[in-house]
C-alpha cells in the first residue's frame, strides 16, 4: 500500500493504488476504491473480490505443449484461489516451451475463453498458421554497368522447395530453416534468402511467408593456382596445382548445373623429367527431377582423375637417422593410380533425418610410373592391378544411407556391388560403416560452450575381388593420427575409433585432445600381393595428441599433433573440423 493517513491523493492516485494491489496480488478477480467523507476526512475502502478456487483447467489451441507439460504445471495451484499471476507465468512457460519445440514463437494470440466462475480456466490459444507462401526474385547486379540484369529464373522453379512449409500449417521454425539450409544448397544461383512473415485480412494468426530471393552470377569461367592437399603430405612440387573451372548454374531457367573442371599437377618423372597428368571433372546435376513428391536428384558426371598410391605401394625407405622406416616413401619409383569413371546418382530424403542415395558407375583403372607408362608390379614384384592388365575394369551399383540427428549424431552405411558383366570385369561387395556422436559433459560460466566428448568409429570390409589399390589403407590425417597415410596397414577389413574431448576457448577457437585406434583386423595378408606384409605394416596401432580448430569466416582450420605408439610424433593439417 503507497496511500497513507493524512495526506492528500488526487482520484486518479487512488484508482492507480487499486491497479497495484490487483496486479501484485493476482488473487482478486477486481478491486475497487469506495471513498467516504467522515468528520475525519475522506476514508478509502478497497471492495476486492477473490478469484475463484482452481478445480480444472481447459487449455484450446495448444498444440506444441503436451497434455502431460499442462498438468505438471497447474497442479500446485490445483484447490487454491485462481492466481492470475502464476497462470501468467504458466502461459509464458508454455509459450517457451512451444518455440523450443518448433524453433520460433508461433503462438500469436491468448484469450480467456469464458469467466471462472465454476473454478475452471478456459484459456484459448492461436497459433500461426501458414496461409501462403509467395516467392519474389530480385535481378543481379552488372558488375561492369552497375545496372540491373534480367531475371532469368522462373518463380515456378522455386515455389515446390517451399510448398513443404505451407503444408505444415502451423508456422514450424525449425521446418523453415531445413527448408532454406537445403534449398541454399541446392540452389548456388541465389543469395541468402530472406523471409518475412505479412500480415493478412482475416481470421486472427493467418499469414502469408514472403521468401525473397536475389539471383547471383549464374556462369562463368575462373582460373588460377595454388596449393593441393597432396602437397601436405607429398611435398611442395607436387602440390602444386593450376585449376580452369567453367559452370552455368541455371540451365533453361529451372536451376540445373553444369559444371567442368580441370586440374593439373606436376610430377617428377623419370629422367629429370617433369610429368603432368591433367584432371578433369564434368558433372550435370538436377537438384529436384520434375519437382516430384520424393524431391529426388541426380547427378550424371565424366572424370578423370589422377592419385598418388603412396600409402599401398610406397617403398621402405630408411630416415637419415637410420631409425624408424618410412614405409610410405616413393622410394626410386613413384606410382600414381590414374581412373576414368562415369556415374549416375540419385539421392533423396528419407524420414526422420536420413537420406538416401544409389549410383551406377563404370570405372577403368590402371596404374602408372614416373614417366605416364602402365606397370603391372609394384618395386617389390607384387601385381597392382587384379586382372593383370594394364586396366582394371568394373560396373558398380551402390546405395548409401546418411543420417543426420540431435547432439551432432552422424551415421553412414554404404553397399557396393560390382556386376561382372565380361568375365574379366571385377566382382566384388564392398560395405562400410560410419558413426559419430557428441556429448556434452559440462558447462563452465568462462567458456562460451559446453566441454563435449565426441565419439566416431568406422569399418568396412570388401567380399571377392580385390585390387591392391581398393584395399582399406589405415593410418593418417583421417584414419589414426600419429602415422603417415596407410603406415598401419592395408587391409581387406577395417576398423577405426577416436575419442575426443573438445573445450571451446573462444568463439571461433577450440581445443581438443584425443585418441586413436585403427586395425585391418589381421586381413592384410588376403589383399593381392599383401603390400602391407611385404613393407612391414604393423596391421594395427593407436595414437594419442592434442589438436587445435579454428574458425575463420566460415572456413574450418584444424591442425594436430600425435604421437603413435611406435615413438613418432607427426603434424597433421585439414580444412575440417573432424579428423575424418
Amino acid at each position: 500500500m503507497t496511500l497513507k493517513p493524512n495526506y492528500s491523493y488526487r482520484a486518479r492516485e487512488v484508482a492507480g493504488e487499486s491497479h497495484v494491489i490487483k496486479s501484485e496480488l493476482g488473487i482478486f478477480k477486481s478491486v475497487r476504491a469506495l471513498a467516504k467523507d467522515t468528520r475525519d476526512g475522506m476514508r478509502v475502502t478497497f471492495e476486492v473480490v477473490p478469484f475463484e478456487i482452481l478445480r480444472g483447467v481447459e487449455l484450446q489451441g495448444l498444440e506444441a505443449v503436451p497434455a502431460k507439460v499442462v498438468e505438471e504445471t497447474f497442479r500446485p495451484m490445483m484447490g487454491k484461489p485462481i492466481n492470475s499471476n502464476h497462470v501468467s507465468g504458466a502461459v509464458e512457460y508454455f509459450k517457451a516451451y512451444a518455440e523450443s519445440k518448433r524453433g520460433i514463437d508461433s503462438i500469436e494470440g491468448i484469450s480467456l475463453l469464458e469467466e471462472p466462475s465454476d473454478g475452471v480456466l478456459r484459456l484459448g490459444f492461436v497459433d500461426v498458421d501458414i496461409n501462403d507462401v509467395k516467392v519474389e526474385i530480385d535481378p543481379s547486379i552488372d558488375a561492369k554497368t552497375g545496372k540491373e540484369n534480367k531475371v532469368l529464373s522462373k518463380v515456378d522453379s522455386v515455389m515446390p522447395y517451399f510448398e513443404n512449409i505451407k503444408t505444415t500449417k502451423v508456422l514450424n521454425g525449425m521446418r523453415v530453416r531445413e527448408t532454406i539450409d537445403r534449398f541454399r544448397a541446392q540452389n548456388p544461383r541465389f543469395g541468402e534468402p530472406q523471409i518475412n512473415m505479412l500480415p493478412k485480412p482475416g481470421p486472427l494468426g493467418k499469414r502469408t511467408l514472403l521468401v525473397s530471393l536475389k539471383e547471383k552470377s549464374m556462369k562463368g569461367v575462373t582460373c588460377g593456382g595454388g596449393m593441393s592437399a597432396r602437397g601436405l603430405s607429398e611435398g611442395i612440387f607436387s602440390g602444386i596445382a593450376g585449376h580452369f573451372s567453367a559452370f552455368h548454374t541455371n540451365l533453361f531457367g529451372q536451376g540445373k548445373m553444369l559444371n567442368l573442371g580441370v586440374e593439373a599437377t606436376p610430377r617428377k618423372g623419370g629422367r629429370g623429367l617433369t610429368v603432368v597428368r591433367p584432371q578433369v571433372n564434368l558433372q550435370y546435376q538436377d537438384p529436384w527431377v520434375g519437382f516430384g513428391p520424393t524431391r529426388t536428384s541426380r547427378a550424371m558426371s565424366v572424370r578423370s582423375e589422377s592419385s598418388s598410391m603412396r600409402s599401398t605401394h610406397g617403398v621402405n625407405s630408411t630416415n637419415v637417422d637410420g631409425d624408424q622406416p618410412d614405409i610410405t616413401s616413393p622410394g626410386l619409383s613413384e606410382m600414381s593410380l590414374q581412373r576414368l569413371q562415369t556415374s549416375v546418382e540419385h539421392s533423396r530424403p528419407l524420414l526422420n533425418g536420413w537420406n538416401g542415395m544409389f549410383s551406377v558407375d563404370f570405372k577403368r583403372t590402371g596404374v602408372l610410373d614416373n614417366d605416364g607408362n602402365h606397370s603391372l608390379f609394384d618395386a617389390y614384384g607384387a601385381p597392382v592391378t587384379f586382372s593383370g592388365t594394364k586396366c582394371d575394369t568394373a560396373l558398380a551399383a551402390q546405395m548409401r544411407f546418411t543420417y543426420g540427428g540431435p547432439n551432432a549424431a552422424q551415421l553412414m552405411l554404404s553397399a557396393e556391388q560390382a556386376l561382372p558383366v565380361q568375365p574379366q570385369w571385377l566382382n566384388y561387395t564392398r560395405m562400410v560403416a560410419k558413426a559419430k556422436r557428441s556429448f556434452n559433459l559440462l558447462s563452465v560460466g568462462s567458456l562460451p560452450g559446453p566441454v563435449q566428448l565426441v565419439l566416431s568409429s568406422k569399418g568396412g570390409s570388401v567380399v571377392g575381388d580385390l585390387p591392391p589399390y581398393e584395399a582399406f589403407a589405415i593410418g593418417g590425417t583421417s584414419s589414426v593420427r600419429g602415422y603417415n597415410d596407410g603406415a598401419i596397414g592395408t587391409g581387406r577389413k577395417y576398423v577405426v575409433g577416436s575419442a575426443e574431448m573438445r573445450v571451446p576457448v573462444t568463439p571461433t577457437i577450440t581445443g581438443a585432445a584425443f585418441f586413436d585406434y585403427g586395425s585391418d583386423l589381421h586381413s592384410g595378408g588376403s589383399v593381392l600381393g599383401d603390400p602391407a606384409g611385404t613393407r612391414g605394416k604393423p596391421g594395427s596401432g593407436y595414437s594419442y595428441g592434442v589438436a587445435g580448430m579454428f574458425e575463420t569466416g566460415g572456413l574450418p582450420i584444424r591442425f594436430d599433433y600425435a604421437k603413435n605408439d611406435q615413438g613418432n610424433a607427426r603434424f597433421h593439417f585439414s580444412l575440417a573440423r573432424d579428423f575424418n
